[in-house]
């Protein structure tokens, strides 16, 4: 389930390297230990985990920087801070968001898989998210993209769409298009697809905020 490397000294400020097999099992998430503090790299591809590992251990290369981010500590309150940002981004600043947070409070990493489920299921109960079959028909995707879009402008042009396609290929086609929002999708580790639409702002810092309670959020066309 796990591979680590420890080097006899720090190499570049790195005293640990660790591959552990992600949510999703096609994927890994990379764990290093850099002058004190935790940081990882999540969601990598196996090849891409074995060449980065290989890397450090044969040229004592680290990935880049802006590549991983710094894992929260338990104990500093960092998590249930972040949790509570993201929850309020994706769901809006509400009398429902507020009733939220007090229910669900994640005070440590290990409570987080609990937590973003219990966030997934809020953001489906207020209609912010819509989960569709992986084998789904492309008119059911577009339906349930226009009603996510409702109150936007969004056009979303059926014609060039090919029924044969699945759901990453026809959001690819349609993030193209867009130039203010993003067709997303928040990762609950199952085969079905969870979609959110999000302003290119919004989506960015959705992104970092669950990468660093070690989850995800992605453009449609890379779940």
């Amino acid at each position: 389930m796990y591979t680590e490397i420890h080097p006899p000294y720090a190499i570049n400020g790195c005293t640990l390297m660790k591959a552990v097999v992600a949510k999703n099992k096609d994927y890994v998430n990379l764990y290093l230990e850099i002058n004190g503090k935790k940081y990882c790299i999540s969601d990598l591809s196996y090849n891409d985990a074995t060449q980065i590992m290989r890397k450090f251990v044969q040229k004592q290369i680290l990935p880049e920087e802006k590549n991983y981010v710094e894992v929260l500590e338990d104990d500093d309150g960092k998590v249930q801070k972040v949790f509570a940002e993201l929850s309020e981004l994706l769901l809006g600043n509400s009398k429902h968001t507020k009733q939220f947070l007090k229910k669900v409070k994640p005070e440590k990493m290990q409570d987080m898989e609990d937590a973003w489920l219990e966030l997934y299921e809020e953001l489906l109960l207020r209609g912010k998210v819509i989960e569709l079959d992986w084998k789904i028909r492309k008119d059911d995707f577009i339906s349930a993209v226009k009603k996510l879009s409702t109150g936007l402008k969004l056009e979303v042009n059926e014609e060039i769409l090919d029924s044969d396609e699945d759901i990453p290929r026809w959001g690819r086609i349609i993030n193209s298009l867009w130039t203010e929002y993003i067709l997303s999708a928040m990762d609950v580790g199952s085969d079905s697809y969870v979609l959110i639409i999000l302003s290119k702002e919004d989506f960015t810092r959705a992104k970092e905020l669950a990468k660093e309670i070690l989850q995800r959020i992605a453009v449609i066309e890379e779940m």
